[in-house]
Parts: structure tokens; C-alpha cells; sequence
């Protein structure tokens, strides 16, 4: 028997419900995940590298819908590795980093992202060779003559008149600089006579130093950074032979593993920082707990931006932006980025500026 023709209203339907088919389909397809790369120093225990991989870890816990897939990245935080590692994971098909390294590996892995073939979120490279270039290094920290001179201004309110600095010889693309804009803000005080001394912070020996500290002197300044726990044995003896005196370090101090090594020490330092106390911040402070809780410990503050690094790029995937160059368009063009843990705002070339706090009741801040 020959069928009865369709109705001509399902004739005409037909087409749209095929295109409502396909709609569905590609609404509800699983979309792939984006690989990035976190680099870091995989090998260097509580102090970083495991930080910055938990804090992936906890990001990704707490977001099940992210498209971000990490990949480690381990630098050892060297220069003359760095650029090869990240060229390995970038034929790889990784195109986008969250770097936490210090100023001379960015300064070293620069020229890759000259080009738009990847895009990095720099968490801690303060170096102003990386500052106002149009390029795919975006950086949500404050470079070092922003941070400097916030801590200039500091000191210039201090009693005293004799300044000890002692300036970590092993990551000059930092604290060259740094102490530049640092002496130079400084000197417009008109009281402190600034005493530099560069050694390897993390070769440090106290009876390499005790016939130098035990000058006279009303202050002391370690500018370090990399988080390295020797930070805290320096400031020790130097309390010990002056235990009135402050001590100042850098935000890049701001670890429970610095700030247990300072024993008596403890009282007497003063402690800069991108980010507010947390017990002024109780976003600041539920993150610090929920990491420990999950974790077993308390991680060092640069989790902070590696946790708003993430949350940046998974916006902007979340968006269906999945290129480097429409990454950074859509970055640059939302005036104020509010993260879960402070906002960020970046100006023509991916630069940032922020405020500076400085803390003072540190027990208080590893309870």
C-alpha cells in the first residue's frame, strides 16, 4: 500500500526541528578542557611549589565545572631553564601559564610571549624589564619600584638613623632595582644613612655576617624574596644583636615557613604586603583555612595570586574565549577583575598598581 503523504505541516516543521537538534547538540556537547601550565618548583616542599600545585588543586576542587586542565611545569626557578621548559610545554599545545617564578626567569622566559602563541599570568615576577611592553605577560602583582617605594615611605617614618641593608645577591633582576628605587625614595627622608651589604641569602652563614651586624645600627632591611626560609635565621641574629631594633622584610617573606624561624625575632619585624592581614580580611582568612583544612597546612601568601590567576582565565574561558590574544583582549578591556580575594585591575599592558599593608602582629597571623 502506498503512505498517506505528511501532513504539510510536518513538512515544514521538519527542518526546524533538525536545526533545534543540532542547536541542543552543540549547546550540551561536552566541551574540552584547556590546558595550564603552572610553573613553578615542583621540588621544593611547603615553601613553594607544593603551595602553588595545592592551590591548583583546591581551585579545581571547588570550581567541577572549570574547562582548566593543569599542567606542573617545573622550572626549579632557574633561569637558564626556564625558557626551555616552557617551550617544551608550549609544543606540547599548552598556551596559556600561571607563572610563579622570580624576576630573572620571567626576565629569561620574556621573548615566548612576545608573540600571542601563549599567554602568562605572572604571580610574583616584580621586575620593571617587565613592565608597560604589549606583550602576553600579564602581571597582578606591583612591580619593584611600586613596591619599593611604598616601603620607602614606611621607613622614612621610623626613628633612627643608620639603615641595614642587606640585599639577596641571587636574583638581581629584583633586588638591583628594587634597592635602587628604594635608596633613591629614601633618601628624601633626610635622616637614614643606608648601609647595603649583597650576599647569597640562601648560602647565608651567621659567622660570615655577625662582624657586620654588630655595628651600630638602628634598623635592618632583608631584601630578599623567593620565600627562602634563611630569611628568618638572618633576622634572628640580627635581633639578637640588636633587639630593639626593627626588621623589615619584602612580601615575597609573607610564609609560615619564614615566620616560624624568627623566634624572638618575631616581635620586632615588620612585614609589607600586597594583601591586608587576615584577620582583616575574612575572605583572605576562610581561604588560608580552607587550604590548611584540606591540605594540613598554611601556605604562603603567593597562593593568593595563583588562586586569582585561575579564576581569571577561568572567566575568561567560561566566556568561550580560548586564544591567547582573545584571553588578553578580554582581560584588558574589564576595567576591575573582582576575584574571590581582592580585586585586579590591569592598566594598557597588563601591569597592575595595588596598595601596600604592613603587618606587624605576626603570631597573630600564623594562628
Amino acid at each position: 500500500m502506498k503512505k498517506p503523504p505528511l501532513p504539510s505541516i510536518l513538512i515544514l516543521a521538519l527542518p526546524l526541528l533538525a536545526a533545534t537538534a543540532s542547536l541542543l547538540w552543540w549547546l550540551l556537547r561536552p566541551v574540552p578542557p584547556i590546558q595550564v601550565g603552572l610553573i613553578t618548583w615542583m621540588a621544593s616542599g611547603a615553601v613553594v611549589g607544593s603551595s602553588e600545585m595545592n592551590a591548583g588543586d583546591l581551585f579545581l576542587e571547588e570550581h567541577p565545572d572549570t574547562r582548566i586542565q593543569l599542567v606542573p611545569v617545573d622550572d626549579e626557578w632557574k633561569p637558564e631553564r626556564t625558557p626551555r621548559v616552557i617551550a617544551d610545554a608550549m609544543a606540547r599545545g599548552v598556551r596559556f601559564f600561571v607563572s610563579t617564578h622570580p624576576s630573572h626567569c620571567a626576565v629569561a622566559s620574556l621573548p615566548l610571549f612576545a608573540d600571542g602563541r601563549a599567554l602568562v599570568i605572572n604571580t610574583a615576577s616584580t621586575s620593571p624589564a617587565l613592565t608597560g611592553k604589549d606583550d602576553f605577560l600579564l602581571r597582578i602583582t606591583p612591580d619593584a619600584e611600586q613596591e619599593q617605594r611604598a616601603i620607602a615611605r614606611e621607613v622614612a617614618g621610623w626613628p633612627g638613623r643608620r639603615l641595614l641593608v642587606l640585599q639577596d645577591s641571587g636574583n638581581l633582576a629584583y633586588t638591583d632595582p628594587a634597592f635602587a628605587a628604594f635608596s633613591a625614595a629614601l633618601a628624601t627622608s633626610g635622616h637614614w644613612q643606608v648601609v647595603q651589604r649583597k650576599l647569597t641569602i640562601s648560602a647565608f652563614q651567621p659567622e660570615d655576617e655577625r662582624a657586620l651586624m654588630i655595628e651600630p645600627y638602628d634598623a635592618l632591611y632583608v631584601l630578599a624574596g623567593g620565600y627562602q626560609t634563611a630569611i628568618g635565621n638572618l633576622a634572628q641574629l640580627f635581633h639578637a644583636l640588636h633587639p630593639e631594633a626593627p626588621i623589615l622584610l619584602t612580601p615575597w617573606a609573607r610564609s609560615p615557613a619564614i615566620l616560624d624561624t624568627l623566634g624572638e625575632a618575631i616581635g620586632r619585624v615588620v612585614l609589607p604586603s600586597q594583601h591586608p592581614s587576615r584577620h582583616a580580611d575574612p575572605a583572605i582568612d576562610d581561604y588560608f583555612r580552607r587550604f590548611r583544612t584540606r591540605f594540613g597546612y598554611e601556605p604562603h601568601a603567593m597562593t593568593i595570586e595563583v588562586r586569582q590567576a585561575l579564576e581569571l582565565l577561568d572567566r575568561a574561558f567560561q566566556q568561550g574565549h580560548d586564544t591567547p590574544e582573545a584571553v588578553k583582549r578580554d582581560l584588558l578591556a574589564v576595567p576591575t577583575h573582582q576575584t574571590s580575594l581582592g580585586p585586579i585591575a590591569f592598566d594598557r599592558a597588563g601591569d597592575v598598581t595595588g596598595d601596600f599593608h604592613f603587618l606587624r602582629d605576626l603570631d597573630r597571623e600564623l594562628q
